[in-house]
C-alpha cells in the first residue's frame, strides 16, 4: 500500500492531513473520498501523481482527480475566486457579481449529492436526519466560541467528510428536506472555514467558503450567499491583509442579493466594510458606515431576522467599532465600545473575551497606561490559554511584544511571567516579535 511505502501509519497521515483517523480509513476502503483542496497534499505525501492517486482511491472519480490538479487550498487564490463571480483581478466597486449564476458552477459531486429523487438502496434523508445535523452544527458552534478552534476544528472536519458526505449522498425524502440539508452543510463549511482562519489556514478557509457558497446557491438562500461573500471572505480579506478586497466583495454580494439582505444582515456587511476602510485610514467613510450600521441594526426586527444572522447583536457591533478606532488611533473611543462589547458577551465565548482584552490592552498601551495595559494583558491571557485559539495567541503575542520595551518596570515582568506559566505559545511569539529580548 503506497500509505505504509511512504512510511505513514494511518494515525500519522490523518495528522499530516489534519483529519481524523476514520476519515483516511474511509478513504482507504473507497467509502470517501478526499475533498478537491486535500488532494494535492496528499499527493505529495504519498509521493504519487494525481493520476497515480486516483488508481489508488476506491471511491475516486474523474471529478475529484481533475480537481486535484488545482493549488492546495481550493481555486487558486484570490484572483480565481474574483473570477468564479465575474470578476477579475481588476475588479471596480459597485460591479455587481451575480450571484444568482453561481448555481451553474456546483461540481459534479454536489449535483448528484442534491438529489431528491427515490432510490432502491438508500434510506432516504428525513426532517429527523437534518434535526440530527443541527444539534451537531449547534453543539460544534458552541466548542468553537468557548475554546476555539484547535480542539475540535479535526471533528468538524471528520463530521463533513464522513456524516454529512453519507448524508448527501442519500436522496432526501422532499425538496423541503433537500434544502435543509444543504442549508446546514453549508452551516458546517462555514464554521470549517472559521476554524481554518484561526489555526492560521487561509487557503482551506477560502475552500471551505466557496464550498458554502455552492451550497446556498444550491438552496437558493440569496441572503446567507450574501453574507458569506460580503462577512466571511471581506474578515478574511482582512486577515490576509487585503482591506482593499473587502468592500469589493460587500458591493458585489449586495448588488447581487437585492432585497433579500434584511437589515442585520446589511449591518454586518457595513461592519466590515468599516473595518476595511478603518485599516485603510478612511476615518470619514468608515465613521459613515459604522452609523449605517448602527442604524440598520436599530431598524431590525429580531424575530424577522434570519436565525443564523441574531448573534449580530449591539454588543456584536461594539466589537466591530472598536476595532475600526483603534485602527483609527482613538483609544479612549475603542476603549468605551469594548466596555459594551464585553458586557454583552457571555462567559461562554472565550475566544471573543481573549481578543477583546487583548485590544483594551492595546489600547492603554497607546494611551501610556502600563498598569491597566498588565491588568487586561492579564485577563487576555488568561482567557486565550482557556481556548486553543490561533488568532487568540497572536493577539496576546502582540501585546506582550509591545510592553517588552518596559521589561524593568515589575508589573510588565509579572504580566510575561504568567504568560511563560500559562500560554507559553504565546510567549514564545511574542519572543520572536520582539527579536528574542
Amino acid at each position: 500500500m503506497q500509505r505504509r511505502a511512504a512510511g505513514y501509519t494511518q494515525e500519522h497521515l490523518a495528522k499530516q492531513m489534519d483529519v481524523d483517523r476514520t476519515t483516511v480509513h474511509r478513504w482507504e476502503k473507497g467509502a470517501a473520498t478526499p475533498q478537491p483542496w486535500q488532494m494535492p497534499k496528499l499527493t505529495r505525501l504519498l509521493k504519487v501523481s494525481a493520476a497515480e492517486l486516483r488508481s489508488l482511491l476506491p471511491g475516486s472519480t474523474d471529478t475529484v482527480a481533475e480537481s486535484a490538479a488545482a493549488p492546495e487550498g481550493g481555486g487558486g487564490g484570490r484572483s480565481e475566486v474574483l473570477k468564479q463571480y465575474g470578476q477579475d483581478e481588476q475588479v471596480k466597486p459597485h460591479v455587481a457579481s451575480p450571484l444568482a449564476q453561481v448555481g451553474g458552477l456546483v461540481t459534479d459531486w454536489l449535483s448528484v449529492n442534491f438529489s431528491t429523487g427515490a432510490s432502491a438502496t438508500l434510506l432516504p434523508v428525513t426532517e429527523a436526519d437534518t434535526h440530527v445535523a443541527e444539534g451537531m452544527l449547534d453543539m460544534f458552534r458552541q466548542l468553537d466560541h468557548t475554546h476555539g478552534a484547535r480542539q475540535y476544528r479535526r471533528q468538524v472536519s471528520s463530521y463533513i467528510d464522513n456524516e454529512l458526505e453519507a448524508l448527501l449522498r442519500r436522496p432526501a425524502s422532499d425538496e423541503q428536506v433537500a434544502r435543509r440539508r444543504a442549508r446546514l452543510t453549508a452551516g458546517f463549511c462555514e464554521l470549517a472555514g472559521y476554524q481554518a482562519v484561526d489555526t492560521g489556514s487561509p487557503d482551506q478557509a477560502q475552500a471551505y467558503y466557496q464550498r458554502a457558497l455552492t451550497l446556498t446557491a444550491v438552496s437558493n438562500d440569496q441572503a446567507y450567499s450574501a453574507y458569506l461573500v460580503a462577512v466571511n471572505l471581506g474578515h478574511l480579506a482582512l486577515h490576509c491583509g487585503d482591506p482593499e478586497t473587502a468592500p469589493q466583495w460587500a458591493t458585489s454580494a449586495q448588488a447581487a442579493a437585492g432585497t433579500a439582505v434584511s437589515p442585520a444582515i446589511r449591518a454586518a456587511i457595513a461592519a466590515v466594510v468599516a473595518r476595511a476602510n478603518a485599516r485603510m485610514r478612511r476615518e470619514s467613510e468608515a465613521t459613515r458606515l459604522i452609523v449605517q450600521a448602527e442604524q440598520l441594526l436599530d431598524s431590525a426586527d429580531r424575530q424577522d431576522e434570519p436565525d443564523w444572522i441574531r448573534y449580530f447583536n449591539h454588543a456584536y457591533l461594539a466589537d466591530e467599532v472598536a476595532h475600526c478606532l483603534h485602527d483609527l488611533g482613538r483609544a479612549p473611543a475603542a476603549r468605551s465600545q469594548l466596555a459594551e462589547a464585553l458586557s454583552g458577551v457571555g462567559e461562554d465565548r472565550g475566544r471573543r473575551r481573549a481578543i477583546d482584552a487583548a485590544l483594551l490592552a492595546a489600547t492603554w498601551l497607546r494611551s501610556g497606561d502600563l498598569d491597566r495595559v498588565c491588568a487586561a494583558g492579564r485577563e487576555a491571557v488568561a482567557y486565550a490559554a482557556r481556548t486553543g485559539s490561533g488568532r487568540c495567541i497572536e493577539r496576546v503575542a502582540g501585546v506582550l511584544a509591545d510592553v517588552q520595551v518596559h521589561s524593568d518596570y515589575a508589573p510588565v515582568r509579572e504580566l510575561r511571567e504568567f504568560a511563560r506559566a500559562v500560554l507559553p505559545e504565546a510567549d514564545d511569539v511574542a519572543l520572536t516579535l520582539s527579536g528574542g529580548a
